[in-house]
């Protein structure tokens, strides 16, 4: 159970980025570029956006500038996609576009995200979270509403979409 604020956001993140690497472990590369149809986006986008989102949103956002972990790694420029944009106004013919080098790349960059974000939500004090910082579009607020918008609210969005183009494809996902 956890006892602080810190515990209670490592936990639910923790258990999201988890979600996410099992979700993408398994695929192929037919099923990660799946889509049902011309409005729909496929799981590698759902993912790289999310993903994208939560490195940007606790590494750049609270952490004053920090670079997040897309350009420490220089993944824009090895996987051929934005250094800045990560999908958000993105066009359907830009999204259905979007390709990542592999599954294996893909869960790599969730895992690294994963490691970078929890160091700073671990170590969190009260005082740093209900501090406040301004994100684009949403303006100036706490950063703890930042995680709750950027990461918790919005993670669990994409997750569900690539539950549902997992099942369409036949494969097992989260039933419960």
């Amino acid at each position: 159970m956890a006892s602080t604020l810190s515990d209670f956001l490592c936990h639910f993140v923790n258990k999201l980025n988890l979600e996410y690497q099992a979700a993408l472990s398994d695929l192929t590369e037919e099923q990660l570029y799946h889509r049902v149809n011309d409005r729909t986006c496929h799981i590698a986008f759902h993912a790289w956006h999310w993903l994208r989102s939560e490195d940007s949103v606790i590494n750049f956002v609270l952490q004053e500038r920090k670079p997040p972990v897309w350009l420490r790694q220089g993944l824009d420029a090895q996987w051929g996609l934005p250094k800045v944009a990560q999908g958000t106004g993105m066009s359907q013919a830009e999204a259905h576009a979007l390709r990542v080098p592999s599954v294996q790349a893909l869960v790599q960059y969730a895992q690294d995200v994963h490691a970078d974000v929890m160091g700073y939500l671990e170590s969190a004090s009260p005082e740093e979270l209900f501090s406040v910082t301004e994100m684009k579009p949403f303006g100036i607020q706490p950063k703890l509403q930042h995680i709750g918008q950027g990461v918790l609210t919005h993670g669990p969005f994409h997750l569900g979409q690539i539950q549902a183009m997992r099942a369409v494809q036949g494969l097992p996902g989260d039933e419960g």
